[in-house]
């Protein structure tokens, strides 16, 4: 689905004069540019777009420049088809032919450090404005400014982030059947055998999993790849693995494989048995949770919005409820009025529900082998630049502020990694614990690994392989291979 700022009110460009100048002041900064329009494009979608453009809408009003963005499933073939490079090389976009290509959005919100760098790579993206570097650095630590850093420039501006270690579960069905939530990975395997045994006619299953996602199908799998070799090997193993200073199909990742393996794709684990995980989408995974025919999901804190609309997000004992809304029939969004009032108004649209279907969703964090393991894993999206304008710039700058960070994380559906960003803001419970543990420097941040392997790796030879691996058609040895024939090779 793709959207193209489909609200009016966010989309207007002539409202610089219609707030109220104390609502406006906190968008002086960025103001002299009325009548500008900036392109954006990005992988959002859904709700996710609608509270992308929610978050700029005032600042549309404030400033007069409109922010027309775009939301797409193929964002990375249309970058770089736009941006005139020669695709057919293995290792990735060679250099654009173009000097200036004409087909490139103003900015782009990219979802992998590996495409980022594969578009620095053909001469098409700017460095940061010093403004924008300038919030970054005070905002965000090292480990994920120097994801957008390439030959010591600094490129992409981290924007979202999410915490991907993650386990979803009912706590009233947990609590029905007896169940605690595990504490070490031990735990996770016995409790996954007690659901099996307690079920032996496969009506209820341990594990929901739904990998079909279009041309994206994979990640699930590289998700449960990744966590099960941090949470049983540790951060050593798995940023020794992540960098390639062993193959992709090393021993450890086997191993790793094998793990999962057991755990998620036994008989009797997953909904709809080891067949039917290729063929689910994430969605209907999150589904099957809802109805209860299985009782644990894998997946990011993002996840939240992806629930069925009337799920109630909570916390561990089932309170503090946060209802999941579906995304509005226009799919746009509506612009608040003052910036004072802006958080609370978009957090009750983006959170209520006319109707609520009952059911009570929480999350806890993948348990490791090691029980006083803070090792995590995350994902970020990052700002790139494809031309040099004033009203670009000021956009940039926004996005990149506090004052962003806030009003998008108070909409629900997202966490930060932001320094000085009240985690309380997030609507949900897991959106609060989520920021809590980007933002500690107690946690071990470890970026995903298959998002930013050489894209024809991490993003297409590795998604492929153990899509195969999941049907039972590989081996963990033979899917990972997969992998590391693909890695480009040094001449």
């Amino acid at each position: 689905m793709t959207l193209v700022c489909a609200a009016t009110a966010a989309c207007s460009a002539g409202g610089a004069h219609s707030a109220s100048a104390t609502g406006c002041a906190a968008y002086k900064a960025y103001q002299g540019h009325e009548g500008s329009t900036v392109t954006v494009s990005s992988s959002l979608t859904g709700t996710e777009a609608e509270r992308f453009e929610a978050s700029v809408a005032e600042f549309e009003k404030c400033t007069g420049i409109d922010v027309a963005h775009t939301g797409t499933t193929e964002l990375r073939s249309q970058l770089l088809n736009g941006s005139g490079a020669d695709l057919s090389t293995n290792k990735g976009a060679s250099p654009s032919s173009q000097d200036n290509p004409e087909n490139l959005p103003d900015l782009a919100i990219v979802p992998q450090p590996a495409m980022v760098a594969e578009l620095v790579d053909t001469g098409v993206v700017h460095p940061l404005p010093n403004t924008v570097n300038s919030n970054v650095e005070a905002g965000w630590d090292r480990h994920w400014i120097q994801v957008g850093i390439h030959a010591s420039v600094p490129y992409a501006a981290p924007l979202m982030a999410s915490v991907k270690s993650l386990v979803w579960y009912s706590p009233d069905a947990f609590a029905k059947a007896g169940y605690k939530v595990p504490a070490t990975w031990a735990e996770l395997e016995t409790l996954t055998r007690k659901v099996r045994a307690d079920h032996p006619d496969g009506s209820v299953t341990p594990w929901c999993v739904g990998a079909s996602d279009g041309e994206s199908t994979g990640w699930v799998m590289t998700d449960w790849l990744e966590d099960a070799m941090l949470s049983t090997q540790g951060s050593g193993a798995y940023e020794t693995w992540a960098s390639h200073r062993v193959p992709v199909d090393s021993s450890g990742a086997v191993e790793a494989l094998d793990v999962v393996d057991s755990l998620v794709l036994a008989d009797g684990s997953v909904a709809g048995g080891r067949g039917s995980v290729i063929s689910r989408t994430p969605a209907q995974a999150g589904a099957d949770l809802v109805k209860g025919s299985c009782l644990m999901l894998h997946a990011s804190s993002s996840f939240e919005s992806r629930f069925p609309e009337g799920t109630a997000i909570t916390d561990a004992d089932g309170a503090n409820p946060v209802t999941v809304q579906a995304p509005s029939p226009t799919g746009g969004a509506t612009a608040s009025t003052d910036s004072a009032q802006a958080a609370g108004e978009t957090t009750a649209a983006a959170t209520a529900s006319p109707t609520s279907n009952g059911v009570k969703i929480s999350a806890f964090v993948t348990p490791a082998a090691d029980r006083g393991s803070e090792a995590v894993l995350v994902g970020t999206d990052y700002l790139v630049a494809f031309t040099r304008s004033d009203a670009a710039n000021a956009v940039m700058a926004y996005l990149t502020s506090q004052n962003w960070a806030r009003t998008r994380m108070a909409m629900g559906g997202v966490a930060t990694a932001y320094q000085g960003v009240d985690p309380d803001l997030a609507p949900s419970d897991v959106g609060k614990r989520a920021t809590r543990l980007l933002q500690s420097r107690q946690t071990t941040v470890e970026m995903d690994a298959s998002d930013s392997m050489p894209v024809g790796v991490g993003s297409s030879a590795l998604w492929l392989g153990l899509s195969r691996w999941s049907t039972g058609a590989m081996t963990p040895k033979e899917a990972l291979a997969q992998g590391e024939s693909a890695w480009p090779k040094q001449k």
